[in-house]
This record gives structure tokens, sequence and C-alpha cells, in this order.
């Protein structure tokens, strides 16, 4: 009797493995592709993140260099343009500066390298800065 219920409870193990056959590989086929994709999105995302940065650090610099009284916009270009290329990027576009009597505005637009075809090609990025402007003993 002990040899029959063993046959009887090995029966189904062998059924169940062979409808299982394959399995594992169609999983796989699927599962490969999605997973490849996703890591190459939070690359991407990285790519596109760290040259905001880049974009955001050098737009700053630009303007902070040019706010000082005697400064102008040629300066702010010349230290974004340097920052950019110190943190390893690479504009799409020169920067510009403006200067008005109050403000130091600084636009800087970076390329983005893509790996994946949806994702902007370029990130721009403004930093404003007051001017520093003198104000004598007797008008404070």
């Amino acid at each position: 009797m002990m040899r029959r219920t063993a046959q009887i409870t090995s029966k189904p193990r062998t059924r169940a493995r062979r409808q299982d056959r394959g399995e594992a590989t169609a999983q796989m086929v699927i599962l490969t592709p999605i997973l490849i994709v996703l890591a190459f999105l939070g690359v991407q995302a990285a790519i596109y993140f760290h040259a905001a940065n880049v974009a955001a650090a050098a737009a700053s610099q630009g303007a902070a260099a040019a706010a000082p009284l005697n400064h102008s916009g040629n300066n702010a270009v010349a230290t974004a343009e340097r920052t950019v290329s110190e943190l390893g990027g690479h504009t799409a576009q020169p920067p510009t500066a403006s200067v008005d009597g109050s403000f130091v505005v600084v636009s800087v637009e970076i390329a983005v390298p893509r790996i994946i075809p949806f994702f902007p090609s370029t990130v721009t990025r403004r930093a404003w800065e007051p001017r520093e402007r003198f104000v004598s003993e007797s008008n404070r």
C-alpha cells in the first residue's frame, strides 16, 4: 500500500512539471526588455538632472560675477562658460547676460546627451542677481 501512495503522489508532480515547461524562459523574454528600458530611463533621468544642475550653477556663478558695480555682462558670460566647462557640460548656445540698472540676468542652455529619444535635448536655466550699488554715508 505504501508503494501505491508513493506512485499516486508522484504522478501529479510530473504532470505539473510538464505543464510548466518553458515558463521561466517566457517570463524572461517578457521581463528583460522592460528591465532594460527602466535602467536606461534611470540613467537618462540622472543625465538630465546633472545637466540641469550644471546649467543652474553656471547661471548663478555668471550672475554673481557681474553683480559688482564695476563688472559687465561680458564677465558674466565668461564666468558661466568657464563653470560649464569645469563641470563637464557642453553648451548648446553661448550663455547670454543682460545687465540693467538693478539686476543681472544670466541664461545658460546646456546640451543633454540622449539615450532615450523622448527626453529633451537641451535644458535652460536662468539666474537673477541684484546689482551692487554705491550708497553714500549721508544717504544711509
